[in-house]
């Protein structure tokens, strides 16, 4: 049977974009086409037969198999703890006092997976308003697979998703035979779990909403496509409602329409009436007429004086120094410091220069899926992002792709002519691909730009010594091959 074309390939992911909002960049291009080679092998049909299979408007079902082997599904309860702090000390008690006690409030879990999240809502309202809770509250649960869902329906779990669970939410849980852990009956008649396409139009009951979670999810989709649910979302949700993303999902030049809120050390989104803030009144000097006889002015009585109070206000943070000290702990190695740091940028403050060093720092820890897809939204939002290239290049060069990895890198190197590591890995990419003429000249032109630097010293997480020394190695080996001497 005949190999997948690239054509083909494309072709697929576009529709899959569209229909599922699912968008398969260059770094998941190898595990896609795996999973559609394996498919069409299974249905014994030819590649061509597929494509066309699987843009049948009439098959859903095709479009939701792949679909569902495809999305990331790796989630852990209570997986941002910051936001779920403010759920518990401020979001919930703050609904209690401005929401009618008899009217329920609504939540939502857009893109639950395997329902820890809602399953953790859950909790944290158990933990508010006790068990059965004292007030009306529903929580909806959705995903795009059905396979996730059914494993949260069943509501057990074990290992890595239960790391993030604190002492005082263990008593939502029951102990059972085969070692895992059960949700609770309690937290699970909270939750109503759905199937639901975030493309398409909102469920019925996605009305006047109270709190939303939608993490970890529009980061995979394009640009326009997370604009135009991020817009769905908004007129869903009741005026004083918040949206909590994930970190990476900045709306910053997507959507401006929330005021960004910060709670218990957390960043979220919140829903404003829309009006605009009424003017300080200013009181407006008193005029005498001019054909008025001016008369005496009574002595006033001295103003009582009282100390004056200071008020700190607090300081908007140094955006580029941040940025500085997040480079530099990624240089030391410590890049999950670095994340940290990041996170407590305001989401209206994560500029395209953010999220790339976000990218570096998920690549330097093996996320590349993570990177990916913020160096992908890094680029969308400004095209002049270096280092988003350079993280799309290294990923690719990892992965054997020497044509992309090279589209990558000569951007970065256009950007950043001066970068001795963006030279060496194009170099590398080069020497791969057989161009050894090209790969020889820039393993030259990335050892004159290391002749700047100390062989102990870090260059992205690379030490100069080994890049020298790897440098000379490949330019005697080049030298050797083109009988250069």
């Amino acid at each position: 049977m005949s190999e997948l074309s690239t054509e083909q390939w494309t072709i697929i992911r576009d529709y899959l974009a569209r229909r599922a909002g699912l968008y398969l960049d260059d770094s998941r291009m190898r595990q896609g086409r795996m999973f559609v080679q394996e498919r069409y092998r299974q249905l014994q049909i030819s590649p061509a037969a597929y494509t066309l299979r699987i843009q049948d408007p009439t098959n859903a079902s095709e479009v939701q198999w792949l679909a569902e082997r495809l999305a990331n599904h790796e989630t852990q309860f209570f997986r941002n703890p910051a936001h779920f702090r403010a759920l518990r000390e401020h979001i919930f008690p703050e609904l209690q006092r401005v929401r009618s006690p008899l009217r329920p409030l609504r939540c939502w879990s857009a893109g639950c997976s395997t329902g820890e999240e809602p399953y953790s809502m859950a909790m944290v309202a158990l933990q508010q308003w006790g068990n059965p809770p004292s007030r009306p509250i529903s929580i909806w649960a959705t995903d795009l697979s059905h396979v996730p869902l059914e494993r949260a329906i069943a509501g057990e779990y074990r290992g890595r998703s239960l790391a993030n669970v604190q002492a005082d939410y263990k008593q939502w849980f029951e102990q059972q035979p085969n070692g895992s852990l059960r949700v609770s009956e309690a937290a699970r008649s909270l939750v109503q779990f759905e199937q639901h396409n975030l493309l398409d139009a909102l469920p019925h009951w996605a009305y006047q909403l109270d709190v939303v979670f939608c993490q970890n999810v529009t980061i995979y989709f394009q640009l326009e496509t997370c604009r135009q649910l991020i817009e769905r979302i908004y007129a869903a949700m009741a005026v004083g409602g918040y949206l909590l993303l994930g970190f990476s999902e900045s709306l910053w030049g997507i959507f401006d329409r929330f005021e960004t809120v910060e709670v218990a050390g957390a960043f979220i989104y919140r829903k404003g009436d829309g009006q605009p803030k009424p003017r300080p009144t200013v009181e407006r000097p008193i005029t005498t007429p001019l054909n008025k006889p001016v008369e005496p002015t009574p002595a006033r009585p001295r103003p009582i004086t009282r100390p004056i109070v200071t008020v700190d206000v607090p300081k908007v943070p140094d955006v580029a120094s941040l940025l500085a000290e997040a480079r530099t702990l990624r240089a030391q190695g410590q890049q999950r410091r670095g994340l940290s740091l990041l996170a407590t940028i305001a989401p209206n403050q994560r500029q395209p220069a953010i999220l790339a060093l976000a990218a570096q720092l998920h690549a330097d820890l093996g996320q590349n899926e993570q990177a990916a897809a913020e160096a992908r939204r890094a680029l969308e939002l400004d095209v002049l992002q270096d280092a988003a290239y350079v993280v799309l290049g290294m990923i690719e060069l990892n992965q054997g792709a020497w044509d992309k990895a090279i589209n990558y890198l000569e951007r970065a190197s256009y950007l950043v002519p001066e970068s001795p590591t963006i030279a060496f890995h194009l170099a590398e990419s080069y020497r791969h691909q057989g161009r050894e003429t090209a790969a020889l000249r820039y393993y030259q032109h990335a050892l004159r730009k290391l002749a700047q630097h100390s062989s102990s010293t870090v260059i992205d997480g690379i030490a100069v010594g080994w890049l020298r020394s790897a440098c000379e190695r490949w330019i005697g080996s080049l030298e050797a091959s083109q009988g250069t001497f």
